[in-house]
């Protein structure tokens, strides 16, 4: 895919040239860096999906096989586009229990359909006990005592 220059001479001037461009028709394809993720409660956590393919593609987020997710203050989604490229992000805010489960992009375009899945679990934070310090101090005294007269 891109662009090219042709040129064409003989002997005869002038030299012509054309510039083409070319694109390659693709379905989707999907590349996942994390499919397993796990995070703390409370925290944000960023979901990511690469998509290859051209024409454009249409894509989305579903959790648990069933709900599209919508943008808004819980799921922000985010698509960075570059040619035939596409960086899709879902960052799930303030995770809690609600939000563990399974996580799934999905690409469309006329020519076909892709789909990625991430799991998302919880990292149980240890809790850091206090610690106590219990120090005994023992004192002995010996010697010897006199009447005094």
């Amino acid at each position: 895919m891109g662009a090219y220059l042709c040129i064409a001479s003989n002997d005869v001037p002038p030299a012509v040239s054309k510039r083409v461009v070319l694109n390659i028709n693709f379905a989707p394809s999907i590349k996942i860096p994390n499919q397993l993720l796990g995070a703390p409660l409370g925290t944000n956590v960023l979901l990511e999906c690469h998509v290859e393919a051209f024409p454009n593609t249409i894509n989305y987020w579903i959790k648990n096989r069933g709900e599209m997710l919508l943008n808004g203050k819980k799921h922000i989604i985010e698509e960075e586009k570059n040619a035939y490229k596409v960086h899709l992000k879902l960052t799930v805010a303030n995770f809690s229990k609600s939000d563990l489960g399974t996580y799934m992009c999905v690409s469309t375009n006329s020519l076909g359909r892709a789909d990625g899945t991430i799991r998302l679990y919880e990292i149980k934070v240890p809790t850091k006990m206090p610690t106590t310090t219990t120090t005994e101090i023992t004192t002995t005294i010996t010697g010897e005592c006199f009447r005094s007269q």
